[in-house]
């Protein structure tokens, strides 16, 4: 995806956008403008005209110059994914220099992070404004936003915008990927993480409605422009991905800067994610020892970004975008809910939320919201687990397009999707098997928090070992993730974990 960006960032530097006419080698004689295809959207019909040729097709045979555009010059699609073809070197350029990029950012880990997102956050937000701007100048404007805000309660009822609603916001917010965990590994002991919490989770949500405020405000002035209802805008799969984009771009004033500055923008905020998988990699990485020495974090960074490029190389082929979306259908989607169910079954059932709301007392000063503890330990895992179940109900194979394909690599997607969920079981059954006494005694030990893990303050470290001795039951549990109460003595411990002071 980044290198299909930069390739649409590359070619925006032109007075005349090349995705906006039909006078170009990659285009077919199906091709038409926008312009062309949505006024004909009410007859049916169309008439094409071509430098050399002039025919008569139906509005459904056509294919507008944009599409054109991403399919034979972005990608130079294939017929199909068994149909490799050649290796489109200017997306192998665009590969090393994106990866060229995320070592120059990861350089000094987390201080380079910090930096680099305080232009990755507020560029975006500063560029959608300049173009919320412009677009208020051109009629369009008010019944693109109607359009955004008017409810519409029938899709509700629709389980697949669910399911693609709960996907955006792991997508979004980044629960089960491990780069929220390690970000927050690295923050003070003392620091306002539940304020951090909640501030991130608003200006998500805030993100979200900018972002669509502004787009549907160029929609609408894109609709007002060809003289169609915004319903046909919509419907014809302008609003989203690189099409509708740069369909929407090219109805502004002055089209090719604000190409070139959009599609900046996405870029900076998409590498912005890609570098946090990354440090979260390194992270783990450098979890197995600093047998490297010093420069151990930059060498893996550089391992990484290297071993990510060779895996990258057969989406810069023709047939890299079939590939592209099998992956992305089956890797990050129902595995990540599986994730994220099991780390929250982890932290309020078998951590506990007495012991976590104990963590955050001595952190902040006080405990975890009611409401908040009650959504973690009984909502949140339900809704996961239905999400998990009505996604696998309705689960439907994936297709590009009219193509559909070959039964194998449904298989292959399967694995890929195994391949991440698996080791957890895995894992916990090797663990059981090493250990010694009976099965609830191998459970009991390994749901244990690690006498390694804990604040490195002696202080606090010593309070915490005092709070792992005290013995509960699942109902005790329970109780306190329901009511925020304990139902056990403080003073019942276990004699099996002596007191250390850690200096």
């Amino acid at each position: 995806m980044r290198i299909w960006l930069l390739e649409y960032l590359r070619q925006a530097f032109t007075t005349e956008l090349p995705w906006t006419s039909c006078r170009h080698t990659w285009n077919t004689n199906s091709c038409v403008t926008s312009h062309a295809i949505l006024s004909s959207s009410t007859n049916g019909s169309l008439r094409i005209s071509t430098a050399n040729i002039s025919m008569n097709l139906n509005a459904t045979a056509a294919m507008s110059a944009e599409e054109e555009f991403f399919k034979n010059n972005i990608l130079s699609l294939s017929d199909g994914i068994e149909d490799v073809g050649y290796l489109r070197w200017n997306l192998v350029l665009w590969a090393i220099v994106i990866k060229t990029i995320i070592v120059i950012a990861l350089l000094k880990s987390v201080k380079t992070i910090g930096k680099m997102m305080l232009v990755t956050t507020f560029l975006p937000l500063l560029i959608g404004l300049a173009m919320f701007i412009q677009s208020c100048t051109y009629s369009g404007v008010k019944e693109g936003i109607l359009f955004l805000i008017t409810p519409d309660f029938t899709k509700l009822s629709e389980s697949r915008i669910w399911i693609e609603a709960s996907f955006m916001a792991f997508y979004s917010l980044g629960p089960g990927w491990g780069g929220v965990m390690v970000m927050g590994s690295h923050m003070k002991f003392h620091n306002k993480c539940l304020r951090t919490v909640l501030v991130s989770v608003c200006g998500d949500v805030f993100f979200a409605l900018y972002n669509s405020f502004i787009l549907y405000a160029v929609l609408g002035v894109m609709a007002s422009e060809i003289g169609v209802p915004l319903e046909d805008v919509v419907k014809s799969g302008m609003s989203v991905g690189l099409v509708g984009y740069s369909r929407a771009l090219a109805y502004l004033p002055a089209p090719y800067i604000w190409s070139v500055v959009f599609f900046f923008s996405v870029l900076i905020v998409d590498l912005d994610a890609e570098v946090i998988c990354t440090e979260t990699v390194v992270s783990f990485l450098k979890g197995f020892g600093n047998k490297l020495g010093r420069h151990i974090h930059l060498l893996l960074v550089m391992l990484i970004c290297l071993t990510t490029f060779l895996i990258n190389l057969p989406f810069c082929t023709q047939a890299g975008p079939y590939m592209f979306q099998l992956v992305d259908w089956y890797l990050p989607t129902w595995s990540v809910v599986v994730i994220a169910l099991s780390q929250t079954i982890a932290m309020m059932w078998l951590y506990g939320g007495d012991r976590i709301d104990s963590g955050l007392k001595d952190m902040i000063g006080r405990k975890m919201p009611h409401v908040l503890r009650v959504a973690a330990s009984y909502i949140s895992p339900v809704l996961l687990l239905m999400l998990l179940l009505v996604s696998f109900v309705r689960y439907r194979p994936p297709t590009y397009g009219s193509y559909e394909y070959p039964e194998y690599t449904h298989v292959i997607g399967w694995l890929l999707s195994c391949s991440i969920v698996v080791p957890i079981p895995l894992v916990i059954i090797v663990k059981i098997v090493n250990l010694q006494g009976s099965f609830m005694e191998r459970w009991n030990t390994l749901t244990q928090p690690s006498r390694d893990w804990g604040p490195s303050d002696s202080a606090y470290r010593l309070q915490y070992l005092q709070r792992l001795q005290i013995k509960r039951s699942w109902a005790d549990i329970a109780f306190y993730n329901l009511t925020g109460r304990q139902r056990y003595s403080s003073k019942g411990q276990s004699e099996t974990l002596p007191l250390e002071r850690v200096d």
